[in-house]
């Protein structure tokens, strides 16, 4: 009996004991509930820092959820990144260096930040583009990585000897130090995750080379399919303000294949120099842009930069080439890529005159584009239009931008000189562009051009039409996966930047639905996408000054 009525007590004991902890522990959580000490917002948006010094080199320390981003700290570099996708069609990213280290030591460390803050997004994006055409087409892309190591080792080697005296080859030497800390914070966040994913070297080259090779599985599979269509749009329109200065509106349409619809707003902030042993800092300090997964520059080829007191809006569209061969593009291997001239200008120089001169260096690869520069803050804009060892820029006055003006890409057929038959120079100004632009004087009006209303009907009357401003090649009778896949708006003045804002998805063309996955294409790789793309705009609201 004694042994029952002990055993009997010495439970009880146990119990009293546990539910007075409890007690204890519930008490303690509701007082310091009341002062917010234990609540960590869950708001997907994930933070880290890397720190650096000679001995123990670099440390990445994650601060997960829930930060003030404004006391994040900076050390040598700070990024956060929040996933989104499903909720807006963009993620978005943003990175600041410290002025502090050497710009080495800046690049590397921003590369560890996105490629282990991205690592995820950036792995799907490699499956749904470069892994799926490989799996057709293994011999040719065992080619392509083959040429970007090969052009990587040559220019790379070239940037070592020239960087510390040529403030071009210095921008080029960062481009490659910064992919390469891309590289180890994606494997350093694969190991963390404890998953069995791989990607090698040539993969991440490819990823930020990508817009060398914009119709890579046209090039492979000898089709015209995809060539009588546009591959970008920028239009420029003045909207009128009662008693003040009017807003100048640049908007850009990129065109693309839909599997390349994970989309990235990125901000680079990087305290970079001039030259490595000088104090002189690059004017381009802050560097926005819609961007992809893995890539170190827009690729869509939109920007905007700012510097002390000054703005430089770029936009670009590439022409398409009829019959472009793979094999003619490989055999330039010692040229940089125009992905590294492009973040070098917009790095090196304040005006679009200046910028139109450094992307004129090295213009041997096979990449013809038109470009825009808008100045807001003088009102300077620039026409540029780039072939292979061929750089032509036009100054467009105040009074065409206020008429409204369109550059469409069109296609080139290239003659064995390398003439075309057409002026690749033209400006593309018909009957049915004056007509989209007319009684365009709001940002609302503009917006809704730019996805193929105008005002309250829809303007898509004709092929045409749509392939200019709204295509999307899942409606047609033999439906293809490419079209219209966003829309990024710039409202500027002569105080510099208003607005910035930008839509993802395909124009859903007034009463025609959105566009879906599951019910047109369910068998295309679409790691990661959202099922339906029907997204409103969105502004990236920017932590870091």
């Amino acid at each position: 009996m004694l042994k029952v009525v002990g055993a009997s007590w010495l439970q009880t004991r146990i119990s009293t004991y546990i539910l007075v902890a409890v007690a204890l522990i519930g008490l303690g959580a509701i007082i310091l509930g009341e002062f917010d000490f234990l609540h960590v917002e869950k708001d997907g948006i994930y933070s880290a820092t890397v720190s650096w010094n000679h001995k123990g080199g670099y440390h990445i320390e994650f601060w997960g959820q829930g930060n003030d981003l404004a006391n994040v700290q900076l050390n040598v570099a700070r990024a956060y990144y929040k996933t989104s996708i499903f909720e807006s069609g963009w993620s978005f990213i943003e990175i600041e260096t410290s002025s502090k280290y050497p710009d080495i030591v800046q690049a590397y460390a921003a590369g560890l930040l996105e490629g282990s803050l991205t690592w995820q997004l950036i792995y799907h994006h490699w499956q749904n583009t470069i892994n799926a055409v490989c799996e057709k087409w293994p011999i040719e892309c065992w080619r392509l990585m083959e040429f970007f190591r090969e052009n990587a080792a040559a220019v790379r080697e070239r940037a070592e000897l020239l960087a510390a005296t040529d403030s071009f080859w210095h921008m080029v030497r960062l481009f490659y130090i910064q992919l390469d800390g891309l590289e180890a914070g994606w494997k350093y966040a694969v190991r963390r995750s404890r998953q069995t994913v791989e990607m090698n070297t040539e993969h991440f080259l490819w990823l930020a080379m990508a817009v060398d090779l914009p119709d890579l599985e046209q090039m492979l599979n000898d089709s015209d399919s995809q060539s009588n269509y546009t591959k970008g749009m920028v239009f420029l329109k003045s909207l009128p303000r009662e008693g003040l200065e009017p807003l100048i509106a640049i908007g850009h349409n990129t065109i693309a294949p839909y599997t390349k619809m994970l989309r990235l707003l990125k901000k680079y902030t990087f305290d970079y120099h001039v030259l490595p042993k000088t104090s002189a800092p690059v004017p381009g300090r802050s560097i926005i842009m819609s961007s992809y997964p893995g890539a170190l520059s827009s690729h869509d080829e939109f920007y905007l930069i700012q510097g002390q007191n000054h703005e430089l809006i770029v936009a670009g569209a590439p022409w398409i080439v009829a019959k472009r061969s793979l094999w003619n593009f490989i055999n330039t291997k010692d040229q940089v890529m125009s992905s590294i001239r492009v973040m070098t200008a917009n790095r090196l120089k304040t005006n679009g005159q200046h910028w139109f001169d450094s992307i004129s260096l090295q213009n041997d690869v096979d990449i013809r584009r038109q470009w825009i520069t808008l100045e807001p803050r003088v009102g300077t804009i620039w026409f540029i239009k780039q072939l292979p060892r061929i750089t032509h820029k036009t100054y467009i006055s105040k009074q065409i931008a206020v008429s409204g003006v369109l550059w469409s890409t069109e296609e080139i057929r290239l003659h064995e000189n390398n003439e075309t038959d057409r002026n690749p120079y033209d400006i593309v100004k018909s009957e049915m562009i004056a007509r989209l632009q007319t009684n365009i004087t709001t940002m609302k009006q503009f917006r809704r051009l730019m996805r193929g209303h105008n005002h309250e009907t829809s303007i898509i009357e004709n092929e045409e039409q749509a392939r200019i401003l709204t295509y999307r090649g899942d409606l047609r009778k033999e439906p293809l996966p490419f079209g219209v896949i966003d829309t990024k708006i710039i409202l500027a003045d002569i105080n510099g930047i208003d607005t910035f804002e930008a839509i993802s998805g395909p124009s859903t063309l007034g009463s025609k639905q959105p566009f879906q996955w599951s019910k047109i294409f369910p068998n295309i790789s679409h790691i990661g996408h959202p099922d339906v793309f029907n997204f409103d705009s969105v502004t990236p609201l920017w932590v870091w000054l």
